[in-house]
């Protein structure tokens, strides 16, 4: 059946927001299950503090009004509609005092026996830094990190427990995961039910704790950790290697490896092409021939023509950066730089001075 939140707590579409939290007050106190005893009162309770979860948050309220009940309960979950809610700050700013609200309020929405909905301990992320050269970037590779982290204690296996040893009932809440609480409160003798702060809602408790890990099932250690450097990474991009986080009893945390690509002294990269400055005699320059040139891949030989200028540039298609993101890879861009001999032989001025007088040009006018 469809809920009209307005019906819920009595009050009118157009209600203020004072009227929906007095409504609300005095709903709380009428049906909370440690005041009513009535069979029906818990799921009345709940009802309430759903519909004061979505009319008290404007913008929840302002899809509810748009969507109408029968739309706004197709689009949104439970979760969707108690995100962000907190029973135990609206208990205290009414000035409630029903223990510790989280252990009635979860026991509505299906958490085992009643008790607080515990929550998932999955280990942290970790964030750690590596260097590597314009090579290993472009080649890929596989380098090794020493990384401090929380991780699964080999003695016990993460039970806590030593070798041998056996859970045992709790004997503080026999079993049961909960405890029941007794207050005296404004509205009477309020009785609550909690998580049993021994056993921490578990029912078990160990007969001898790991010695290793002093029952926690965790150590902390430096491991080495391969890591595999994919083609084409970037300078400033994040790794994320699944699982190699702190040690969590729900599943460890992730890490997160940020790659610096250091500054190679031949090359200068844009995007995915690199750029490499070839200094070239002017001789060759002149009469042309073959040289070789760096890459990120080796060396590879290249034709030089004859009357090649200084700006001249020669592209070598995909010998550039693998595309990271994609297929293909740029390529290098080689730019001519001629370079001229500060002090030369008497032989070679003289061929230089035959050669000038032979050039209607001029000797410099090829450059």
């Amino acid at each position: 059946m469809t809920k009209d939140y307005y019906d819920i707590l009595h009050v009118k579409k157009d209600a203020t927001q004072d009227e929906i939290k007095a409504a609300y007050r005095e709903l709380a106190l009428k049906y909370h299950p440690d005041r009513n005893k009535n069979p029906d009162a818990e799921e009345k309770f709940k009802e309430i503090n759903e519909a004061y979860a979505v009319l008290s948050n404007p913008e929840k309220r302002k899809q509810y009004d748009a969507y109408g009940p029968e739309g706004f309960n197709q689009r949104f979950s439970s979760d969707d509609i108690f995100r962000g809610f907190d029973i135990n700050e609206v208990f205290k700013n009414f000035g409630f005092d029903f223990g510790d609200a989280d252990d009635i309020f979860s026991s509505f929405f299906g958490t085992p026996q009643g008790g607080r909905r515990r929550r998932r301990e999955v280990g942290n992320d970790i964030l750690a830094r590596m260097s590597i050269t314009l090579e290993e970037a472009a080649r890929g590779a596989e380098k090794e990190i020493n990384v401090r982290h929380i991780v699964t204690c080999e003695r016990c296996g993460g039970t806590g427990m030593e070798p041998g040893s056996k859970l045992l009932r709790c004997d503080k809440c026999n079993g049961t995961g909960q405890i029941r609480v007794t207050r005296r409160t404004p509205f009477g003798i309020m009785q609550t039910i909690t998580v049993c702060d021994k056993c921490g809602g578990s029912g078990k408790i160990i007969e001898t704790p790991c010695r290793e890990c002093k029952g926690r099932g965790y150590v902390q250690k430096e491991n080495k950790i391969k890591v595999k450097i994919p083609k084409g990474v970037e300078n400033g991009s994040r790794l994320r290697l699944e699982g190699m986080g702190d040690f969590g009893k729900d599943g460890a945390g992730d890490l997160y490896i940020d790659i610096e690509v250091r500054r190679d002294e031949r090359f200068e990269r844009e995007g995915n092409n690199v750029r490499y400055i070839l200094k070239l005699p002017f001789n060759i320059a002149i009469l042309g021939g073959e040289v070789e040139v760096p890459t990120l891949y080796g060396t590879e030989k290249i034709k030089i023509e004859n009357g090649t200028q200084s700006g001249d540039e020669i592209v070598l298609k995909g010998k550039g950066m693998p595309n990271f993101r994609g297929q293909g890879s740029g390529n290098e861009i080689v730019r001519i730089e001629i370079t001229v001999p500060k002090s030369i032989t008497k032989e070679q001025r003289e061929a230089l001075e035959k050669f000038g007088r032979t050039d209607k040009k001029g000797f410099f006018g090829l450059f």
